[in-house]
């Protein structure tokens, strides 16, 4: 009778938790602007904590190593061995961490935000000059080279430039409705500087109170799943940590070494705004595969609008910075930190950016590395599960797999086999011509 209700409250939990599945499946795709909303609002309600979240997570390899460097020196110079000097270790590892952050982004602000101000204001007020240069160049051209075209070029030539101009227009200098847009500016700057600052003291509390913070949550992890799910769970956290902490403290890094080297080659090259096109470079090469084409264009259509002979020029430095950067330099920083083909790079920006934007784009590699990852175990274990071949190189050629679970490969055609396939035929042939010779000759 026991058995029977255990039974019967096991069909029952599972009806129910299919049914919710089901349920919350239906209601995600039919009412997903609803749940899309609700979600933008919770995010931004809980902006200054994911703010402290992030920063906590990028300063804490730098933070650990500096507090284990504290605790030995306190131990040899003063021998605290106390919870004391594990104590003074985080409050001296905590200060440096964020005076050595402050001090790095402080000091990249100061050399990098005047240029880039003075590159924009320049080229907001050389706009019409330099399009006007532009216009008649492009007219010699097309007069010399094409003079029967005229009219159809420079008309798709003025729709290009009435397009361009409007757009530095409204995104580089004041508009009509000035005071609007500057109390909406002035409002979204107080609340990113508010969710910062916020941000900071939750990155504090954070850092300050991690280990007791992961082994709270490890701790509710067992107490949830039990012990197999929890082995798992734990499991593929540290390697989901390794991959997230790799990728992208190795792409930040990859991509200030070729900000750097940009505005360093831009300079010598004479190059038109080159803090402005440098810091472009930069920041579109964090975001993997598309992140070189979406900095190279906007570069482009600016340098090209000052020099067009300086834009082909920029074009070869480009295509040269990248295959340095792809080949050379990108592999030796980040290594095969993600184990993705780059077939499966390119699906997961296009699903994840397509879903989240521009941290969709960041953060889609490392987290469908993880995907990736978990299915591939899952695949394992099933296939250890039914006594079949694990290595996906046991199943080239696969004709079958027979009852010990052993492949079966299909015949390698060689060219020995090719040969002797050949003259099978060949024999086959001549035997047939004999007998149907033998067959005439008696008749």
């Amino acid at each position: 009778m026991k058995k029977a209700m255990q039974k019967y409250i096991g069909w029952g939990a599972t009806i129910i938790i299919t049914g919710a599945v089901t349920i919350a499946i239906f209601f995600c795709i039919f009412k997903f602007n609803g749940l899309a909303a609700g979600i933008s609002k919770l995010v931004n309600i809980l902006m200054p904590i994911i703010i402290g979240i992030g920063i906590a997570y990028v300063l804490s390899a730098p933070y650990d190593w500096l507090r284990h460097k504290y605790m030995r020196l306190l131990a040899h110079t003063f021998h605290w061995r106390s919870r004391k000097a594990v104590r003074c270790a985080g409050i001296f590892a905590m200060l440096t961490t964020f005076l050595g952050a402050a001090a790095i982004i402080g000091g990249l602000l100061a050399l990098i935000v005047p240029q880039l101000i003075s590159s924009v204001a320049g080229l907001a007020a050389t706009l019409p000059s330099n399009m006007m240069h532009l216009s008649r160049t492009v007219q010699d051209l097309v007069v010399q080279y094409y003079p029967s075209g005229e009219e159809t070029v420079m008309n798709a030539y003025a729709q290009a430039v009435s397009y361009i101009e409007e757009f530095v227009q409204n995104s580089f200098t004041p508009s009509v409705d000035t005071l609007g847009y500057v109390s909406a500016g002035v409002m979204n700057t107080v609340t990113v500087f508010k969710n910062i600052f916020i941000g900071i003291i939750v990155a504090i509390y954070l850092l300050a109170g991690k280990e007791n913070f992961i082994r709270q949550i490890i701790r509710c992890i067992y107490a949830v799943l039990g012990k197999k799910w929890g082995n798992v769970i734990v499991e593929y956290g540290r390697f989901a940590n390794q991959a997230f902490t790799g990728f992208i403290t190795g792409k930040l890094l990859d991509s200030f070494i070729i900000f750097l080297i940009s505005v360093v080659i831009l300079n010598v090259m004479d190059m038109p705004f080159a803090m402005l096109v440098s810091v472009i470079i930069g920041v579109t090469n964090v975001i993997p595969f598309f992140g070189p084409f979406i900095g190279a264009i906007p570069s482009f259509i600016i340098i090209f609008i000052v020099s067009p002979l300086q834009s082909l020029y920029f074009l070869v430095f480009v295509l040269l910075l990248q295959q340095f950067d792809g080949n050379i330099l990108g592999p030796k920083i980040l290594g095969n930190s993600t184990g993705l083909s780059s077939f499966w790079v390119l699906f997961s920006i296009l699903l994840f950016g397509g879903l989240f934007g521009f941290v969709g784009m960041l953060l889609g590699v490392p987290l469908f590395a993880v995907i990736k990852h978990i299915l591939s175990d899952i695949i394992t274990r099933s296939l250890r599960q039914k006594n079949l071949p694990v290595q996906a190189t046991d199943y080239a050629w696969l004709a079958s797999i027979d009852e010990q679970g052993n492949p079966v490969r299909l015949p390698v055609r060689t060219e020995k086999n090719k040969q002797k396939s050949s003259e099978k035929s060949e024999k086959s042939d001549e035997s047939a011509s004999d007998d149907t010779g033998d067959k005439t000759q008696d008749e």
